[in-house]
């Protein structure tokens, strides 16, 4: 097997493991916190937790780009350049405790936040994602432990304390703290004035919803957003298994100049994403609203279903991103998620005053769709990605919009899409099959 498919199955068995745990606690957090306390308590809780887990952004600042140099120094053979930018990249989180006299929440979980983004792109950038998927394993019991407390945010300070602490540990036995370089930290600099915008307009769209809300509307109706996104977003982590494992492998080949490794590993991963989660929103659809309802204790309503067709949206179009900002337009790639962002943010003033949980993701859908858009346009112009790998997805959100006709049309419409991607189906079964062989 090539290194190439060694690192990416190697990265994403870790990362199903890592980033699974890391979706559950939202979702379980979610349950938990609104069975014990209650809906208004749930609300302002996720409130406080996106709102911390946005701030962070800042202060993992270079986090994005340490991911990508580490795994190029890599690439390279250029380890003193890795050790030369680490020091930096995980001190600036520290920051945040400057925000603990204004809110002693917002800044501990905002400061333990940013540490774990580090670590993650860190630890991914130098081909070691399992032992992220390690990390987040042991901190996991950690967030067990806190729903045992009486303190309503014991169950993340332990998680993120413990990811922190192990940090700190991994560092210092592996030996990756060195002197900062001017060189390297140049490009560290240059590199994340773009890639922190990008990334903080991405995590706008997915942390805003819980506080615009609360903000436009009330702590219900951020109660009502909080259980349906913490299940909806579930879904996103399997992009995010995707892109922990080929971003590097993208840094990786543009650093070897290999550009059409990058247009056929992007388009590959793309085709797979829309029959992967298409095919799970049809399941979801069908047998999903029931369940989450019974499990928070509440009708979810059919908000839920139009918040799987944006998340589908978003995972659509994330391997092209990650191409265009794994390489060297960055640039384009922030441009279009901070459009998509302020699009949605505009939307949201009428959208959530007016029409509740249901406006919340209808801004959501608006603003993932300009994105889409953008993306497909640049990763066609500058990275020769087809703008057909996106075909399927029109069609498959047409069927699903059938749910809202009746669920016996939508089963029908779920058959037709496996017959229309049969090529892609079989196409996967023997990619499963080569990895289990020996050549490459």
């Amino acid at each position: 097997m090539s290194y190439e498919r060694r690192v990416i199955l190697r990265h994403s068995l870790a990362s199903v493991i890592a980033l699974a745990l890391t979706g559950l606690t939202r979702f379980l957090y979610s349950v938990v916190i609104a069975r014990r306390f209650g809906l208004e308590a749930l609300g302002m809780a996720n409130s406080l937790i996106s709102k911390a887990f946005f701030v962070a952004i800042p202060l993992s600042f270079f986090a994005v780009a340490l991911g990508k140099y580490a795994s190029e120094f890599l690439g390279s053979e250029r380890e003193d350049a890795i050790r030369s930018i680490t020091l930096p990249s995980f001190l600036l989180p520290l920051a945040g405790l400057l925000l603990i006299p204004v809110n002693l929440y917002l800044g501990a979980l905002a400061t333990l936040r940013g540490i774990q983004l580090t670590l993650r792109n860190f630890l991914y950038g130098i081909h070691r994602g399992e032992h992220y998927a390690y990390i987040i394993t042991l901190a996991f019991v950690g967030f067990l432990v806190g729903f045992l407390l009486p303190d309503i945010f014991a169950p993340y300070l332990l998680f993120l304390g413990l990811i922190a602490v192990f940090s700190v540990a991994y560092l210092a036995r592996f030996d990756f703290v060195g002197k900062p370089r001017k060189s390297e930290m140049n490009l560290l600099l240059s590199y994340s004035s773009f890639a922190f915008l990008g990334t903080l307009s991405g995590v706008f769209l997915i942390q805003a919803p819980y506080f615009m809300s609360e903000y436009l509307s009330s702590p219900e109706v951020a109660g009502v957003v909080s259980a349906i996104l913490s299940a909806a977003f579930l879904l996103t982590y399997l992009p995010q298994v995707l892109q922990s494992s080929i971003m590097p492998i993208f840094s990786y080949k543009y650093g070897r100049n290999e550009g059409d490794y990058v247009r056929l590993l992007a388009e590959k991963t793309t085709a797979f994403l829309i029959l992967a989660t298409g095919s799970a929103v049809f399941v979801l659809m069908i047998l999903g609203r029931e369940v989450l309802s019974a499990i928070f204790g509440f009708d979810v309503g059919p908000a839920f279903y139009l918040a799987l067709m944006a998340v589908e949206i978003y995972i659509t179009y994330n391997p092209s991103i990650v191409a265009l900002n794994s390489t060297a337009y960055v640039k384009r790639g922030t441009f279009v998620a901070l459009f998509g962002a302020l699009v949605a943010l505009l939307a949201w003033f009428y959208l959530i005053p007016a029409f509740g949980a249901i406006g919340v993701i209808t801004g959501l859908v608006i603003g993932y769709t300009i994105i889409l858009l953008g993306v497909a346009h640049y990763a066609r112009a500058l990275l020769d990605i087809s703008p057909r790998i996106y075909s399927p997805l029109a069609l498959v959100l047409l069927l699903q919009s059938l749910v809202f006709l009746s669920k016996y049309v939508l089963l029908a419409g779920f058959l037709l899409f496996l017959v229309y991607e049969r090529g892609e189906i079989m196409e996967g079964i023997d990619l499963l099959k080569s990895f289990r062989g020996r050549g490459s």
